[in-house]
């Protein structure tokens, strides 16, 4: 049986995509650094400034670049790294520095920037049994290929620019409809939602280009080389998995919004749940001493903290959402040896082929597999085999 190596983290194509995430993370730090200790900065409305938002933004994009860099293993030690950073970076602000001064509501805000981006890593943990964990291992070396090269960044760059110009305006038009329009910091969340959606769609587009280019023409995960001859590449020796570029069958409309329904609705009732519960610690506080004592504790944060705890509330909803999808989306995936995703036909009584696959679940666990195809549609689908069976 073939052994399936995870080679994410190996050879030269992860060396090129880890060094452009180290050099991207670099100088967001930089940038951090200087925009928080340059002297006597003030940015907005003295009375309304936008400053919680922008350390809520600015860590947990520090530590989302941080994750990707694949220096740290543990969701557990990249919350606690990127809170000491965040910490150091406050204290260090009140060493003699004109204009500046140290908050501890800087830290907390940038702290939940953090706890934000550490809940999304949670949710795109991987997930299922082996033929789960093989579509996920096989779209992570795409987005490895496409992180390796210049092109697919200036893409992403370009990306980006596009969803600024688009959203900043969007954004402070609609913040202009409220009663006290904040402009500065609607354009703050406009800009990073409008860098988060258009780059998150162009990298989808880019992996999906990526996904069907190696299906057809598989490449060496070692140096990204399309010179494989068997499973070894003729370029650096190294040798690849060619189970990694089956091209696995997608679920249709249909099925995609089955399985997205009950994560939507969990998500929508997270945030109403949390809402009533703030709602009626504000209606009790004249009867209950204690429900007064949160509220007052509530309504007396600093100003912008407001806006970083919603935006905590949607981002942690959503992130749970993604978690329970891809929980769902991947035990179809593991069942599709019983029926087939791309036509429905079942499996149950469809033999596969003679060749073996030792496939691992989530939790890193060897299982023995075979890989058979549809005898409707041609899907290739993979099956575990029990212990023992022949």
């Amino acid at each position: 049986m073939t052994n399936a190596v995870d080679p994410t983290l190996q050879g030269l194509v992860a060396r090129r995509a880890r060094k452009s995430w180290i050099a991207v993370f670099v100088s967001a730090l930089v940038a951090i650094s200087l925009a928080t200790h340059w002297p006597n900065v003030h940015v907005g409305d003295p009375t309304r400034p936008p400053d919680k938002i922008i350390h809520f933004i600015a860590f947990g994009g520090l530590t989302a670049l941080l994750w990707q860099i694949g220096w740290i293993k543990s969701r557990i030690a990249l919350a606690a790294t990127s809170l000491a950073i965040a910490v150091a970076d406050e204290l260090t602000q009140s060493m003699g520095i004109e204009g500046r001064q140290s908050s501890i509501e800087d830290v907390i805000a940038g702290g939940l920037g953090i706890f934000v981006v550490v809940l999304g890593i949670w949710a795109f943990a991987p997930v299922g049994g082996p033929a789960a964990m093989l579509r996920q291992q096989r779209r992570r070396i795409a987005e490895q290929f496409v992180f390796s090269r210049l092109g697919p960044w200036l893409s992403l760059l370009a990306a980006s620019l596009f969803g600024i110009v688009v959203m900043l305006p969007l954004s402070i038009l609609i913040d202009s409809r409220f009663p006290r329009p904040n402009p500065l910091q609607a354009a703050l969340v406009g800009a990073v939602l409008g860098v988060l959606l258009s780059s998150l769609i162009m990298l989808e587009a880019l992996v999906r280009r990526t996904l069907q280019a190696t299906a057809h023409r598989p490449r060496c995960t070692s140096c990204g080389a399309e010179a494989l001859d068997g499973i070894s590449c003729t370029r650096c020796g190294a040798q690849t998995d060619r189970h990694l570029f089956i091209a696995w069958p997608d679920v249709g409309g249909g099925e995609f919004l089955r399985l997205a329904a009950r994560p939507l609705a969990l998500a929508v009732g997270i945030v109403i749940a949390v809402t009533a519960v703030v709602l009626s610690i504000g209606a009790l506080r004249l009867t209950f001493p204690l429900a007064g004592q949160m509220d007052a504790l509530i309504q007396g944060r600093a100003y912008g903290m407001t806006s970083v705890l919603d935006l905590t509330l949607v981002a942690s909803a959503a992130a749970v959402a993604v978690r329970s999808f891809r929980t769902r989306s991947a035990r179809r995936a593991d069942a599709a040896s019983e029926r087939c995703i791309e036509c429905g036909y079942d499996l149950s009584q469809t033999p596969t082929a003679v060749e073996g696959y030792m496939g691992r679940d989530a939790a890193g666990v060897a299982r023995p597999c075979q890989i058979g195809r549809c005898g409707e549609c041609g899907a290739s689908f993979l099956r575990e085999i029990e212990q023992g069976a022949g």
